[in-house]
């Protein structure tokens, strides 16, 4: 018989696979060299879980509010020559042009012991390539971005990729580069760390208070950007950041139910001590 954990585990690994991609654990091998033809972009194949350049490429005409303006304004007719005027005599108002924001980075804070000086940073993520590769010339973002030099036909393949980084617990800020992380087949830029440490006292339950150090890291993807028809080259898709630290990770108490008055919160801080 199937339990209720099991169903839920299994709609959770079904939405993460649609939504976000592969993971790289053994469950999803199936997918970790997928193939996408050119009609089911990556980043529009899915929905999350990838980070685009932070330096992105001059904004092309596709993205000046005053060319998409006209553009709009001669799509609904309202500024045709020889339309006749509004009521009012009022020139209509322009539509505002929305522009897409998308995600440059990822981070997660944990609480490091205060003697600790050093942990290990594991970041996994999915790279697409096409194919046939594109060469440099077709991908640089400053080149004319119609269609002209893409192949009728081409496929996205994924390739999983896993880079083990030392980081010593910086004094402040610090940053460091991912090794062999420049953006596929054109090369340029590279995913980078950045990380921040600063003093942080925790009061546990038992008044006891334990310094440690809250540790804030980052992936950012540094990478050069490429042409916007073929953009997801220079993606990190399915990026991932793990912590390890042997000695072990400083728990942080949620006290909002500590002591108390509602019998309700008291109950609850019972049922879910272990949670």
């Amino acid at each position: 018989m199937v339990s209720s954990v099991e169903i839920r585990d299994g709609l959770v690994r079904t939405l993460r696979r649609d939504l976000v991609g592969p993971s790289p654990g053994p469950e999803d091998v199936d997918l970790a060299h997928e193939v996408l033809d050119s009609q089911s972009q990556p980043s529009r194949w899915y929905l999350t879980g990838y980070i685009a350049p932070a330096d992105e490429a001059e904004e092309g005409a596709e993205d000046d509010p005053a060319a998409q303006n006209e553009l709009e304004l001669d799509a609904d007719g309202s500024d045709v020559e020889g339309d006749a005027p509004a009521p009012d005599d009022e020139p209509p108002e322009a539509p505002t042009a929305k522009r897409r924001y998308l995600p440059t980075s990822i981070g997660i804070t944990a609480l490091v012991p205060a003697h600790v000086e050093a942990i290990d940073v594991v970041i996994t993520w999915g790279d697409y390539r096409t194919e046939p590769p594109l060469p440099e010339s077709v991908l640089s973002p400053t080149g004319d971005d119609g269609k002209e030099g893409l192949p009728a036909k081409f496929n996205w393949v994924r390739s999983p990729q896993e880079r083990k980084v030392r980081l010593t617990i910086p004094n402040g800020r610090v940053k460091i580069i991912v090794p062999e992380s420049a953006t596929p087949m054109r090369g340029g830029g590279a995913l980078e760390l950045e990380a921040h440490a600063r003093p942080y006292a925790v009061k546990g339950p038992d008044g006891a208070v334990l310094q440690v150090r809250a540790l804030s890291v980052f992936l950012v993807n540094r990478r050069a950007p490429v042409r916007r028809r073929v953009q997801d080259v220079a993606f990190a898709f399915q990026a991932r950041i793990e912590l390890q630290c042997a000695a072990g990770f400083a728990p942080r108490h949620d006290l909002s139910g500590w002591k108390s008055d509602d019998e309700d919160v008291r109950i609850a801080d019972l049922h879910y001590r272990d949670v």
